[in-house]
Parts: structure tokens; sequence; C-alpha cells
């Protein structure tokens, strides 16, 4: 295997890099260094969410105790302290760690928790009690705005979707019944408002990491929706071709940005829906597993080729 270890000491002896920089170059290339951020990343987030469900357990076995009332509020005091460290970084002008970025997530979390069981408690919102979600989805989105954070943002979505009914419906998404499908119109309508969203905060001049979040929450909602549709007979034929218009305009987006996450929506939520629509239509049993065959390679053969591609363009 070819190193780069001579090509970066010439560098240093040319005085175009320093020896600071020579020695992590070299160190990385040894692979005597590595980075674990993925890792950091991946420990975090399961960290989060295993307290996220003692949290719930908690709710769950120490009601009776301890009463709801002081249970809100301890959830309460709980979220004010994950916040009041990110504020307190915010205040001193300091750039948030990797893990305050994840404590600010708990405790938008355990405010979500909070806030739900408060209203399952007490009904402030009558028979309107789903609108709490939206009430969580601008709640959130103020925190990841003031305090410029993409994980909070994302909560903020999810609960807008949640609002929209699609969070209700996922589960049954291979129950060929009408509700599904109806739902499928909700995600497209979430998947728009996203987007309108994200123009919004474009043209104001928001946070570039921000974009980010809402192109892949409109993409996966956008993609959903249409996919749902595709189990209605008389509808189908129309949506899978703007599934296929999707999965063009997802694709053309990866490829041109380098964002290998477009190209795999694009593919992977076509070929499903293509696996739907063939089982739809091709009665024969044989048939139709050698169409899905069929379709099965030419998806893996497509993400391989665009994986390659989209490598060479990135070296």
């Amino acid at each position: 295997m070819h190193s780069l270890e001579p090509e970066y000491r010439e560098l240093n002896a040319a005085g175009l890099i320093d020896e600071a920089t020579t020695s992590r170059a070299i160190a990385l290339e040894r692979g005597e260094i590595f980075s674990v951020f993925e890792e950091v990343r991946l420990a975090l987030y399961a960290a989060v969410a295993a307290i996220t469900t003692g949290v719930g357990i908690l709710l769950k076995e120490n009601l009776d105790h301890i009463g709801p009332l002081t249970l809100i509020l301890t959830l309460a005091l709980v979220a004010a302290a994950c916040y009041g460290t990110a504020i307190r970084t915010q205040l001193r002008q300091e750039i948030r760690s990797i893990g305050g970025d994840y404590l600010l997530l708990l405790g938008a979390l355990i405010m979500s928790t909070d806030l739900g069981y408060a209203e399952s408690q007490f009904h402030w919102l009558g028979s309107h009690w789903s609108w709490y979600l939206l009430v969580l989805a601008g709640l959130h989105a103020i925190t990841a705005y003031s305090l410029d954070s993409r994980l909070v943002l994302s909560v903020s979505l999810t609960s807008l979707a949640g609002w929209f009914g699609v969070d209700g419906h996922a589960a049954n998404l291979f129950q060929l019944d009408s509700a599904l499908r109806n739902s499928g119109i909700d995600a497209i309508i979430c998947a728009s408002v996203i987007l309108l969203w994200r123009e919004i905060h474009r043209r104001l001049g928001g946070a570039m990491q921000f974009t980010d979040v809402f192109e892949h929450f409109a993409a996966n909602l956008g993609f959903w929706g249409v996919l749902a549709q595709c189990f209605t007979p008389d509808k189908r034929l129309g949506f899978v071709a703007l599934l296929i218009a999707l999965a063009v305009i997802s694709i053309h987006k990866g490829l041109r940005n380098n964002q290998e996450m477009f190209v795999i929506y694009g593919i992977g939520y076509t070929a499903f829906g293509l696996f739907v629509v063939e089982g739809q239509i091709v009665s024969e049993f044989l048939l139709t597993e050698v169409v899905r065959l069929v379709t099965v390679i030419a998806a893996v053969t497509l993400l391989w080729q665009f994986h390659q591609r989209m490598k060479q363009a990135a070296t």
C-alpha cells in the first residue's frame, strides 16, 4: 500500500506545512491516530435514548408514589439543568462540545415528555390535545435557533410531523387501508411545509447547517407520502411516476452536492415503491418474484455505480 509519508516530509522541508501538521499527517497515515467522532456520537445518542427510556419507566412505575405534580416539577428541573448548561456556554461565547449538544437534546426530549405527561394529566387543551405537538414544535424551534442546535431542530420537525399525523400512521405502513393512504397526503403536506420553512430560513440568511436538516426531513416525508399512495389501486401509476420524478431530483441533488444519502433515498424508496406496485399488478407469484429480483439487482447496481462516481469526484 502506497504511503504519503515521503510527500508530507517534502512539503515540510519546503516550508509549505509546519512541523505539527506534518507529524499529525504522518501519524494518520501510519494509523497511529484515528477519528472516533462517529463512535462517540453513536454512544452519546444511545445514552440519550437510554435515559429517555428510563424517564418513561420512571413515569410508569413511580406515579402512584410521588404524584403527578411532583413528577412534572422534577422533570422540569432536570430539563432546565440540561438547557442551563447550553445557555451558560452560549453566554460565555464558547463552542459547545458534542457532549453538550447531546445534553441539550436530552433536555429537549425530557421537556417533551414532561409537557406531554402534564397534558395527559390536566387536559389543558381539552379535545384539541394534539395541538400540544405544535406547541412543542414551536418551543423546540425557538430553542434550536437561540442555541444553534441542529439536534433540537430535528426534534422540532419530528413534533411538527407528529402534529400532521405522520407519526401515528408510520407503524401501519403494511396495512393496506384507507387510513394509511390518507396519511400519505399528510406526509406530503408536512414535507411541503418543511420546504417552505427551509426557503424562508434561507432567504433570511439562517445558518447553513440547518438547511441539511430541513432537506433530509422533507425528502423522507415526501418519499414516504408518495410511497403510501402507491398502495391505492386507482392512483398507483400516477404516484409511481411522481415517485420516479422525486427520485431523479433527489439523485441529481446528491450527485451535484456529493450528498450520498439523497442518492440512497432516491434509489431505495423507488425500489420499494416498485416492489409494491409489482406485487399488485403481476398476479403470477413466480413472475412477481423474478421481477422483484430484477428490481433489487438494478437498485444495487445503481447504488454501486453512483457510489463509485461520487468517490472518484471526491478524490
